[in-house]
């Protein structure tokens, strides 16, 4: 039975704490099988789990560049299904600075001894869970850099660190929420099926070049069309998931790699190494250069 209780709520009254931040990386060979006091935020950098729910009796797969929100109480399996290991940043935390955590341990339900007290409450925001649970989230790449930080400020422990992280969760669960919204507005049935293989091929083949133009001739509509039709399915337009594609594995070649700046670009679909600093920029605050000394130190 799934022991995660319900609390109405507005956005503004969410005021997270960080239990555990970390990168990890996990074989075929783990796998989980608990519940947890807490909640937990995992996105997958690469590798592909498989994740059943025995309360809801619903299992689904989550692959690379997809996030797994993870409730309270919940029995929940995650087996990793990719070689030779899935890499992952997970984040525990709960919504309202509730549950005090002085060792790892302290999240993990021991079935001997259940804690019911201390299951954290699930916030309520005009009455639905503030985020879902039940599916693999695909959300903006955004959310991922700043769960980054977070393992850096967590792990780090420097002045401040606890203030931090409390910010940069909150953008991140704002973001969740927001695409959480954008996704609600489904697309025409007639095109979904056509767009949902457009998009995988957009991820699968990120590094050439893609119009509109040739987006819509898939679709065989016009080119304003496609793009509703887009940020429908996605909250975004064809070109800004793109670029959040490209951001994404220009980060994972950054930290594996020793490939120079330009190299890196044109790996990732940009010819133009000045377009494509600024792009990073944007999305990650920082230039690739300072990224890739930042993802050293974490």
């Amino acid at each position: 039975m799934t022991l995660a209780l319900g609390k109405p709520a507005s956005a503004l009254e969410l005021s997270p704490s960080v239990h555990w931040a970390q990168r990890h990386y996990r074989s075929p060979s783990f796998q989980w099988r608990r519940r947890i006091y807490d909640y937990e935020l995992l996105f997958v950098v690469r590798g592909e789990l498989l994740v059943t729910l025995r309360d809801e009796g619903i299992s689904f797969p989550v692959q690379a560049n997809a996030f797994l929100f993870l409730q309270a109480g919940s029995h929940h399996e995650i087996q990793v299904r990719s070689e030779p290991d899935a890499e992952l940043l997970g984040i525990h935390f709960d919504f309202f600075d509730e549950l005090e955590v002085r060792q790892d341990r302290d999240i993990i339900v021991d079935e001997q001894d259940v804690r019911s007290a201390s299951f954290c409450a699930l916030p309520l925001i005009d009455g639905a869970p503030a985020l879902p649970s039940d599916r693999a989230i695909a959300a903006p790449g955004h959310v991922a850099s700043l769960m980054e930080f977070i393992i850096q400020e967590w792990n780090g422990r420097l002045p401040g660190y606890e203030l931090l992280c409390k910010s940069l969760l909150l953008q991140a669960i704002g973001l969740l929420m927001r695409h959480k919204d954008a996704e609600s507005r489904a697309p025409h049935p007639k095109y979904e099926a056509r767009l949902r293989t457009l998009v995988q091929q957009l991820e699968e083949q990120y590094a050439r070049r893609w119009t509109n133009a040739e987006m819509a001739a898939y679709l065989n509509v016009h080119e304003d069309y496609m793009s509703r039709l887009f940020k429908d399915l996605l909250g975004r337009s064809p070109g800004s998931y793109l670029q959040s594609i490209r951001h994404h594995h220009a980060k994972r070649l950054l930290r594996e790699t020793e490939d120079k700046i330009e190299a890196v670009a044109l790996q990732v679909g940009y010819e133009d190494i000045h377009y494509f600093s600024r792009q990073f920029k944007k999305w990650e605050g920082m230039s690739a250069q300072q990224y890739r000394r930042f993802a050293r130190l974490v």
